[in-house]
Protein backbone atom coordinates (compact mmCIF):
# COMPACT_ATOMS: atom_id res chain seq x y z
CA UNK A 1 0.00 0.00 0.00
CA UNK A 2 1.41 3.53 -0.88
CA UNK A 3 1.61 6.29 1.50
CA UNK A 4 -0.79 8.60 0.23
CA UNK A 5 -3.36 5.57 0.42
CA UNK A 6 -2.76 4.87 4.24
CA UNK A 7 -2.05 8.60 5.83
CA UNK A 8 -2.18 12.05 4.98
CA UNK A 9 1.60 13.94 6.04
CA UNK A 10 2.44 16.70 7.99
CA UNK A 11 5.70 19.00 8.54
CA UNK A 12 8.02 17.58 11.43
CA UNK A 13 11.46 19.61 11.38
CA UNK A 14 11.44 21.86 14.61
CA UNK A 15 14.15 21.45 16.89
CA UNK A 16 13.73 20.08 19.69
CA UNK A 17 15.94 19.54 23.20
CA UNK A 18 15.67 16.70 25.70
CA UNK A 19 12.34 16.78 27.23
CA UNK A 20 10.12 14.72 29.61
CA UNK A 21 7.25 12.54 31.07
CA UNK A 22 4.02 12.89 33.22
CA UNK A 23 1.84 11.29 35.35
CA UNK A 24 -1.38 13.77 35.05
CA UNK A 25 -4.60 12.77 34.18
CA UNK A 26 -7.02 14.31 31.72
CA UNK A 27 -8.05 17.78 32.90
CA UNK A 28 -11.83 18.77 33.19
CA UNK A 29 -13.71 21.58 31.11
CA UNK A 30 -15.85 23.42 32.15
CA UNK A 31 -18.27 25.66 30.22
CA UNK A 32 -16.28 28.77 31.02
CA UNK A 33 -13.08 27.74 31.70
CA UNK A 34 -10.28 25.79 29.63
CA UNK A 35 -7.21 24.57 30.81
CA UNK A 36 -4.46 26.06 28.81
CA UNK A 37 -3.10 22.53 27.97
CA UNK A 38 -3.79 18.67 28.83
CA UNK A 39 -2.04 15.62 29.14
CA UNK A 40 -2.96 12.33 28.07
CA UNK A 41 -1.29 9.47 28.98
CA UNK A 42 -1.68 5.92 27.60
CA UNK A 43 -3.43 2.97 29.81
CA UNK A 44 -0.01 1.46 30.66
CA UNK A 45 2.74 2.95 32.88
CA UNK A 46 4.17 6.37 31.95
CA UNK A 47 7.75 5.87 31.23
CA UNK A 48 9.89 7.23 33.71
CA UNK A 49 13.48 6.65 32.01
CA UNK A 50 15.45 6.19 28.71
CA UNK A 51 18.43 4.89 27.60
CA UNK A 52 20.30 7.07 24.29
CA UNK A 53 23.92 6.95 22.83
CA UNK A 54 25.38 10.04 23.56
CA UNK A 55 28.70 11.74 22.02
CA UNK A 56 30.34 14.51 24.06
CA UNK A 57 33.72 14.70 21.65
CA UNK A 58 32.68 13.92 18.08
CA UNK A 59 35.63 12.46 15.77
CA UNK A 60 35.37 8.89 16.05
CA UNK A 61 32.66 6.53 15.25
CA UNK A 62 33.57 5.05 19.36
CA UNK A 63 32.44 8.80 20.55
CA UNK A 64 29.03 6.98 21.07
CA UNK A 65 28.39 6.10 24.35
CA UNK A 66 25.53 4.07 25.54
CA UNK A 67 23.84 5.53 28.63
CA UNK A 68 21.25 3.86 30.63
CA UNK A 69 18.22 4.45 33.48
CA UNK A 70 18.49 8.55 32.10
CA UNK A 71 15.58 9.83 34.35
CA UNK A 72 12.73 11.18 32.43
CA UNK A 73 10.59 14.56 33.81
CA UNK A 74 7.05 14.89 33.19
CA UNK A 75 6.28 16.85 29.80
CA UNK A 76 5.69 20.80 30.51
CA UNK A 77 2.71 22.28 30.57
CA UNK A 78 3.98 25.40 29.01
CA UNK A 79 5.75 22.74 25.96
CA UNK A 80 2.27 23.13 24.25
CA UNK A 81 1.32 20.01 21.71
CA UNK A 82 4.38 17.75 22.57
CA UNK A 83 3.80 13.81 22.05
CA UNK A 84 6.49 11.56 24.05
CA UNK A 85 7.23 8.03 21.99
CA UNK A 86 8.50 4.72 22.78
CA UNK A 87 10.70 4.35 19.77
CA UNK A 88 10.81 1.40 18.15
CA UNK A 89 13.28 1.90 15.14
CA UNK A 90 15.85 4.30 14.29
CA UNK A 91 16.55 5.21 10.76
CA UNK A 92 19.97 5.88 9.83
CA UNK A 93 21.69 8.87 7.76
CA UNK A 94 24.68 10.25 6.05
CA UNK A 95 24.13 13.37 8.29
CA UNK A 96 24.71 10.90 11.53
CA UNK A 97 28.16 9.58 10.43
CA UNK A 98 29.26 13.48 10.28
CA UNK A 99 27.34 14.45 13.41
CA UNK A 100 29.41 12.11 15.06
CA UNK A 101 32.69 12.70 13.55
CA UNK A 102 32.43 16.67 14.03
CA UNK A 103 32.14 17.24 10.74
CA UNK A 104 28.47 18.65 10.23
CA UNK A 105 27.94 21.83 10.68
CA UNK A 106 24.56 21.76 12.46
CA UNK A 107 26.15 19.82 15.32
CA UNK A 108 26.07 21.20 18.60
CA UNK A 109 29.03 22.29 19.78
CA UNK A 110 30.87 21.84 23.63
CA UNK A 111 28.33 20.00 24.84
CA UNK A 112 27.18 16.36 25.36
CA UNK A 113 24.29 15.74 22.70
CA UNK A 114 21.96 12.83 21.74
CA UNK A 115 22.82 12.59 17.71
CA UNK A 116 19.65 10.89 15.47
CA UNK A 117 17.29 12.42 13.31
CA UNK A 118 14.35 9.52 12.25
CA UNK A 119 12.41 7.16 14.40
CA UNK A 120 9.23 5.43 14.19
CA UNK A 121 7.49 4.33 17.28
CA UNK A 122 4.30 4.60 19.82
CA UNK A 123 2.95 7.26 21.66
CA UNK A 124 2.63 6.75 24.83
CA UNK A 125 1.22 10.52 25.77
CA UNK A 126 0.63 14.00 24.64
CA UNK A 127 0.68 17.30 25.76
CA UNK A 128 -2.43 19.17 24.05
CA UNK A 129 -2.60 23.03 24.35
CA UNK A 130 -5.13 25.91 24.32
CA UNK A 131 -7.11 26.63 21.37
CA UNK A 132 -5.95 23.25 19.63
CA UNK A 133 -8.27 21.70 17.47
CA UNK A 134 -10.86 19.31 19.60
CA UNK A 135 -11.50 17.34 17.07
CA UNK A 136 -7.92 16.53 16.34
CA UNK A 137 -7.85 12.47 16.96
CA UNK A 138 -5.61 11.51 20.14
CA UNK A 139 -2.35 10.14 18.79
CA UNK A 140 -1.71 8.05 22.51
CA UNK A 141 -1.26 4.23 21.42
CA UNK A 142 -0.27 5.42 17.74
CA UNK A 143 2.04 3.98 15.39
CA UNK A 144 4.11 7.15 14.48
CA UNK A 145 6.90 8.45 12.74
CA UNK A 146 8.81 11.33 12.94
CA UNK A 147 11.78 13.33 13.05
CA UNK A 148 13.83 15.68 15.53
CA UNK A 149 16.54 18.43 14.75
CA UNK A 150 18.75 15.59 16.91
CA UNK A 151 17.79 13.42 19.93
CA UNK A 152 16.65 10.27 18.26
CA UNK A 153 18.87 7.83 19.36
CA UNK A 154 17.03 7.33 22.42
CA UNK A 155 14.55 4.72 23.66
CA UNK A 156 11.78 7.83 24.02
CA UNK A 157 11.92 10.85 22.38
CA UNK A 158 9.45 13.98 23.36
CA UNK A 159 8.84 15.87 20.02
CA UNK A 160 6.53 18.73 18.55
CA UNK A 161 2.93 17.12 17.33
CA UNK A 162 3.34 18.14 14.09
CA UNK A 163 6.76 16.42 13.67
CA UNK A 164 4.90 12.88 13.88
CA UNK A 165 3.08 11.00 11.38
CA UNK A 166 0.40 8.05 11.65
CA UNK A 167 2.20 5.09 10.40
CA UNK A 168 0.33 3.78 7.72
CA UNK A 169 -1.76 0.20 8.57
CA UNK A 170 0.03 -1.89 5.69
CA UNK A 171 4.01 -0.24 6.98
CA UNK A 172 6.19 -1.82 9.56
CA UNK A 173 8.01 0.39 12.24
CA UNK A 174 11.28 -0.37 9.98
CA UNK A 175 9.26 1.36 6.80
CA UNK A 176 7.84 3.90 8.89
CA UNK A 177 11.78 5.14 10.52
CA UNK A 178 12.62 5.25 6.85
CA UNK A 179 10.42 7.33 4.89
CA UNK A 180 10.20 10.76 5.73
CA UNK A 181 14.41 12.16 5.73
CA UNK A 182 15.31 10.47 2.33
CA UNK A 183 11.96 11.50 0.79
CA UNK A 184 11.99 15.00 1.81
CA UNK A 185 15.39 15.46 1.30
CA UNK A 186 15.67 14.48 -2.30
CA UNK A 187 11.90 16.08 -3.12
CA UNK A 188 13.09 19.17 -1.87
CA UNK A 189 16.39 18.82 -4.06
CA UNK A 190 14.53 17.50 -7.50
CA UNK A 191 11.53 19.99 -6.99
CA UNK A 192 12.02 22.94 -5.01
CA UNK A 193 15.91 23.37 -6.52
CA UNK A 194 15.88 21.07 -9.48
CA UNK A 195 12.57 21.60 -11.30
CA UNK A 196 12.25 18.62 -12.28
CA UNK A 197 9.76 18.20 -15.18
CA UNK A 198 8.91 15.42 -17.39
CA UNK A 199 11.31 13.70 -19.47
CA UNK A 200 14.20 15.46 -17.93
CA UNK A 201 17.52 13.36 -17.66
CA UNK A 202 18.53 13.29 -14.01
CA UNK A 203 21.68 11.91 -12.92
CA UNK A 204 21.20 10.47 -9.58
CA UNK A 205 25.04 9.39 -7.38
CA UNK A 206 24.68 6.61 -4.57
CA UNK A 207 21.23 5.70 -6.42
CA UNK A 208 21.16 2.46 -4.43
CA UNK A 209 21.09 4.37 -1.39
CA UNK A 210 18.55 5.36 0.57
CA UNK A 211 17.80 9.27 -0.74
CA UNK A 212 18.90 7.46 -4.16
CA UNK A 213 16.63 4.88 -4.33
CA UNK A 214 13.84 7.51 -3.16
CA UNK A 215 15.06 9.73 -6.19
CA UNK A 216 14.37 7.38 -9.18
CA UNK A 217 10.97 6.37 -7.56
CA UNK A 218 10.37 10.14 -7.98
CA UNK A 219 11.78 9.90 -11.37
CA UNK A 220 9.90 7.71 -12.60
CA UNK A 221 6.62 9.45 -10.87
CA UNK A 222 6.92 12.21 -12.71
CA UNK A 223 8.26 11.11 -16.09
CA UNK A 224 11.67 12.31 -16.16
CA UNK A 225 14.92 9.88 -16.82
CA UNK A 226 17.20 8.75 -14.48
CA UNK A 227 20.96 7.47 -15.17
CA UNK A 228 21.59 5.95 -11.86
CA UNK A 229 25.71 5.77 -10.21
CA UNK A 230 26.56 3.34 -8.11
CA UNK A 231 29.92 2.67 -6.21
CA UNK A 232 30.01 -1.05 -7.15
CA UNK A 233 29.06 -3.80 -9.56
CA UNK A 234 27.35 -5.50 -6.66
CA UNK A 235 24.38 -2.98 -6.65
CA UNK A 236 23.72 -2.99 -10.61
CA UNK A 237 21.05 -6.49 -9.62
CA UNK A 238 19.20 -4.12 -6.84
CA UNK A 239 18.79 -1.77 -9.19
CA UNK A 240 17.75 -3.26 -12.21
CA UNK A 241 15.32 -5.53 -9.88
CA UNK A 242 14.31 -2.51 -8.34
CA UNK A 243 13.74 0.12 -10.92
CA UNK A 244 13.98 -2.02 -14.07
CA UNK A 245 10.86 -0.98 -15.55
CA UNK A 246 11.88 2.53 -15.82
CA UNK A 247 15.65 2.50 -15.56
CA UNK A 248 17.53 0.87 -18.91
CA UNK A 249 20.47 -1.16 -17.74
CA UNK A 250 22.47 1.54 -20.05
CA UNK A 251 21.90 3.79 -17.72
CA UNK A 252 23.43 2.23 -14.77
CA UNK A 253 27.03 3.64 -14.01
CA UNK A 254 29.14 2.04 -11.90
CA UNK A 255 31.74 5.09 -11.32
CA UNK A 256 35.47 5.61 -12.23
CA UNK A 257 37.19 8.43 -10.99
CA UNK A 258 39.82 8.51 -13.81
CA UNK A 259 36.78 8.46 -16.20
CA UNK A 260 33.47 9.66 -14.73
CA UNK A 261 32.73 12.42 -17.53
CA UNK A 262 33.29 10.10 -20.22
CA UNK A 263 30.77 7.40 -18.50
CA UNK A 264 28.72 10.32 -17.63
CA UNK A 265 27.73 11.52 -21.68
CA UNK A 266 27.81 8.25 -22.62
CA UNK A 267 24.75 6.75 -20.19
CA UNK A 268 23.05 9.95 -21.38
CA UNK A 269 23.63 9.58 -25.06
CA UNK A 270 23.15 5.64 -25.12
CA UNK A 271 19.92 5.24 -22.67
CA UNK A 272 17.98 8.50 -23.96
CA UNK A 273 19.86 9.62 -26.94
CA UNK A 274 20.85 12.74 -25.37
CA UNK A 275 24.09 14.78 -25.10
CA UNK A 276 23.44 16.00 -21.56
CA UNK A 277 21.93 15.80 -18.40
CA UNK A 278 19.24 18.20 -16.57
CA UNK A 279 19.59 17.50 -13.10
CA UNK A 280 22.93 16.25 -10.91
CA UNK A 281 21.50 15.48 -7.55
CA UNK A 282 24.85 14.99 -5.44
CA UNK A 283 25.39 13.62 -2.04
CA UNK A 284 29.31 12.04 -3.45
CA UNK A 285 30.91 15.56 -4.92
CA UNK A 286 34.88 15.30 -4.50
CA UNK A 287 36.39 13.66 -7.96
CA UNK A 288 33.23 12.97 -9.35
CA UNK A 289 31.50 16.41 -9.04
CA UNK A 290 33.37 18.17 -12.23
CA UNK A 291 32.13 14.79 -14.67
CA UNK A 292 28.49 15.56 -13.90
CA UNK A 293 29.08 19.43 -14.31
CA UNK A 294 30.83 18.98 -17.37
CA UNK A 295 27.99 17.07 -19.11
CA UNK A 296 25.24 19.68 -17.59
CA UNK A 297 22.43 21.07 -19.74
CA UNK A 298 23.49 24.94 -20.33
CA UNK A 299 20.28 26.81 -20.08
CA UNK A 300 18.42 24.28 -17.81
CA UNK A 301 20.94 22.63 -16.09
CA UNK A 302 20.57 22.51 -12.10
CA UNK A 303 23.82 20.94 -9.91
CA UNK A 304 21.91 20.27 -6.61
CA UNK A 305 24.47 19.13 -3.52
CA UNK A 306 23.06 17.91 -0.27
CA UNK A 307 26.48 15.82 0.59
CA UNK A 308 30.24 14.89 0.19
CA UNK A 309 30.51 11.20 0.68
CA UNK A 310 33.30 11.08 -0.87
CA UNK A 311 34.95 14.06 1.19
CA UNK A 312 34.73 11.70 4.54
CA UNK A 313 37.20 9.87 5.96
CA UNK A 314 36.52 6.10 6.31
CA UNK A 315 37.45 6.07 10.02
CA UNK A 316 37.47 8.79 12.54
CA UNK A 317 38.94 12.44 12.27
CA UNK A 318 40.93 12.45 16.11
CA UNK A 319 44.01 14.63 16.65
CA UNK A 320 46.25 11.75 16.84
CA UNK A 321 45.12 10.06 13.22
CA UNK A 322 47.75 11.83 11.00
CA UNK A 323 46.87 9.89 7.76
CA UNK A 324 43.10 10.66 7.51
CA UNK A 325 44.00 14.09 8.76
CA UNK A 326 46.36 14.21 5.79
CA UNK A 327 44.06 12.31 3.60
CA UNK A 328 41.21 14.72 4.83
CA UNK A 329 43.16 18.09 3.94
CA UNK A 330 44.43 16.77 0.91
CA UNK A 331 40.59 16.54 -0.24
CA UNK A 332 39.45 20.02 0.63
CA UNK A 333 42.74 21.47 -0.72
CA UNK A 334 41.77 19.96 -4.16
CA UNK A 335 38.12 20.25 -3.63
CA UNK A 336 35.79 21.41 -7.03
CA UNK A 337 35.53 25.06 -6.86
CA UNK A 338 32.91 26.93 -9.05
CA UNK A 339 33.78 30.61 -10.10
CA UNK A 340 30.63 32.69 -9.62
CA UNK A 341 31.97 35.08 -12.85
CA UNK A 342 32.05 32.24 -15.10
CA UNK A 343 28.21 31.26 -14.65
CA UNK A 344 26.74 33.37 -16.44
CA UNK A 345 28.31 32.43 -19.65
CA UNK A 346 28.02 28.79 -18.34
CA UNK A 347 24.26 29.46 -17.90
CA UNK A 348 24.20 26.91 -14.78
CA UNK A 349 22.55 26.84 -11.78
CA UNK A 350 24.36 25.01 -8.81
CA UNK A 351 22.29 24.78 -5.20
CA UNK A 352 22.90 23.06 -1.90
CA UNK A 353 20.94 22.72 1.13
CA UNK A 354 21.11 21.24 4.24
CA UNK A 355 17.22 20.15 5.33
CA UNK A 356 17.87 20.91 9.35
CA UNK A 357 18.49 24.49 8.63
CA UNK A 358 15.00 24.43 6.85
CA UNK A 359 13.48 23.36 9.63
CA UNK A 360 11.57 26.52 10.54
CA UNK A 361 10.87 26.78 6.83
CA UNK A 362 6.84 25.83 7.80
CA UNK A 363 4.50 26.88 4.72
CA UNK A 364 7.12 25.65 2.26
CA UNK A 365 7.90 21.92 3.99
CA UNK A 366 3.78 21.52 3.98
CA UNK A 367 3.71 22.61 0.37
CA UNK A 368 6.56 20.02 -0.44
CA UNK A 369 5.08 17.46 2.25
CA UNK A 370 1.48 17.81 0.46
CA UNK A 371 3.63 17.51 -3.33
CA UNK A 372 5.19 14.34 -2.30
CA UNK A 373 2.28 12.65 -1.11
CA UNK A 374 0.12 13.42 -4.03
CA UNK A 375 3.38 11.21 -6.10
CA UNK A 376 2.15 7.92 -4.19
CA UNK A 377 5.36 6.40 -3.47
CA UNK A 378 5.39 3.31 -2.00
CA UNK A 379 7.26 2.26 1.20
CA UNK A 380 10.58 2.57 1.16
CA UNK A 381 13.53 -0.15 0.77
CA UNK A 382 15.01 -1.26 4.21
CA UNK A 383 18.46 -3.06 3.40
CA UNK A 384 19.80 -3.56 6.38
CA UNK A 385 18.63 -4.26 10.30
CA UNK A 386 20.56 -3.86 13.20
CA UNK A 387 19.67 -4.28 16.98
CA UNK A 388 20.15 -1.11 19.72
CA UNK A 389 23.38 -2.36 21.07
CA UNK A 390 25.14 -2.47 17.49
CA UNK A 391 24.51 0.99 16.53
CA UNK A 392 27.73 2.12 16.28
CA UNK A 393 28.30 -1.24 14.24
CA UNK A 394 25.45 0.24 11.60
CA UNK A 395 27.35 3.70 11.55
CA UNK A 396 30.35 1.90 10.30
CA UNK A 397 28.60 -0.12 7.94
CA UNK A 398 26.71 2.89 6.45
CA UNK A 399 30.17 4.95 6.41
CA UNK A 400 31.52 2.33 4.25
CA UNK A 401 29.57 2.58 1.24
CA UNK A 402 28.82 -0.84 0.43
CA UNK A 403 25.51 -1.18 1.68
CA UNK A 404 22.10 -0.26 -0.19
CA UNK A 405 18.82 0.57 0.67
CA UNK A 406 17.63 2.20 4.39
CA UNK A 407 19.69 1.22 7.57
CA UNK A 408 17.22 0.78 10.70
CA UNK A 409 17.91 0.18 14.29
CA UNK A 410 15.96 -2.40 16.22
CA UNK A 411 14.63 -1.63 19.69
Amino acid sequence: MSFRAAVSLYPGVVPTTRKKTTTKKKMKKSANERPSSTVVTSSSSPATTRDAWEVSRPGNLKALELREDIPLTPLKSEKKDFVRVRVKRVGLNFADVFTVLGLYGATPKNETFIPGLEFSGVVLEEERGEGEDEREESLVGKRVMGVTRFGAFATVVDVPRHQVRVIPDAWSFSEGAAFIVQSLTVYYGLSALGRIRKDDVCLIHSASGGCGSQALKICEKVGAKAIAVIGDESKRGYLEEMHGASLPASAIIVRDRKNFEEQVRQAAQRAYNKSEVDIVLDATLGDFFQGGWNNLSKGRGVYVVYGAADMTPRSGVKWYNVFNWGKLIWKFLTRPKIDAMELPGENKTIAGFNLIWMFDKSELLLSLLAELEDLDLPPPRVGMEFSWTELPKALEAFQSGRTSGKIVIEL
